[in-house]
């Protein structure tokens, strides 16, 4: 009797923990990484690369999927506004800037500011590379900059880029389809005061699906932004397995099948800390 009690209760722990693996969210979370915070030293760049506000706070965005799941899009529609948004301007840099990491040559990465600029993506932080995350990145290539700018070392900001810089080679890096924001996105182009991006029937996305490019930790940059204000988003996220039905993940108030996560709503007061101690320190 002892030995069928074990066993029935062997069965059915493995029958809980299938149950539970299969309920599972493809969608884990987001990922916020504090990427760069700018200084005083990095005031020699602005000639070229566009004037780059000291305490600016370099953010990007990464969503962390199962094994095995693919990003289909980043939307908005009548039941959940997309909305990215800073209270000061995104920075965009106006030697090679763009909406999307994919068309920044990798040469020019190097140079002043541009490492620092502010775009959506599907996984690219430029040229055939990926955007990883600095405590993933393998340091086998790291660039280095003409100038003594992007050097600094706020430990706000974790790994200083001179160290770690969050890249990593890649052939054919999936480029984002934009759908009805071309000119909502184009703001991280300008440097208006009170920049966003909001959207209720718009998205981006990769047409076949994006995957990181590590699958078994499968996390994938749809975001770098660069800003002095505050940071806020509300996201909604499709995501999906071949051959499966696709997952949608909302900011607020799900309907029917939708999945309502936290990490889909992001406000940084961060930024308000370290203008504080700047201005302590003048």
């Amino acid at each position: 009797m002892y030995f069928e009690c074990k066993k029935y209760l062997i069965l059915t722990y493995i029958a809980l923990s299938a149950l539970s693996t299969n309920a599972q969210n493809g969608l884990e979370k987001i990922i916020v990484e504090k990427y760069y915070i700018s200084e005083a030293s990095d005031t020699i760049c602005n000639s070229v690369g566009g004037k780059l506000p000291i305490g600016s706070l370099t953010y990007r965005i990464y969503v962390d999927m199962l094994p095995g799941y693919k990003l289909h899009t980043i939307y908005g529609n009548k039941n959940h506004e997309l909305i990215i948004k800073t209270d000061t301007k995104f920075f965009n840099n106006a030697y090679v800037g763009n909406v999307i990491g994919n068309v920044i040559p990798r040469r020019n990465l190097k140079q002043n500011t541009v490492m620092l600029d502010s775009w959506l993506s599907v996984g690219a932080a430029g040229e055939n590379l990926y955007g990883v995350l600095k405590q993933d990145d393998d340091t086998i290539e790291t660039i280095l900059h003409d100038l003594p700018c992007l050097q600094s070392s706020n430990p706000l900001a974790g790994i200083p880029i001179k160290v770690k810089d969050g890249l990593r080679s890649g052939e054919a890096v999936p480029r984002p389809t934009f759908f009805k924001i071309d000119s909502i996105a184009n703001i991280l182009n300008t440097q208006i005061i009170g920049s966003s991006i909001i959207t209720n029937n718009g998205a981006w996305g990769c047409l076949g699906g994006a995957i990181g490019p590590d699958s078994l930790t499968n996390r994938l940059l749809i975001a770098q932004l660069t800003t002095d204000g505050i940071l806020s988003f509300e996201l909604n996220i499709q995501v999906g397995k071949p051959n499966s039905k696709p997952e949608k993940y909302v900011a607020r108030n799900p309907i029917d099948n939708e999945i309502q996560l936290p990490s889909l709503i992001y406000s940084n007061q961060e930024t308000k800390i370290i203008h504080s101690k700047k201005n302590n320190s003048n």
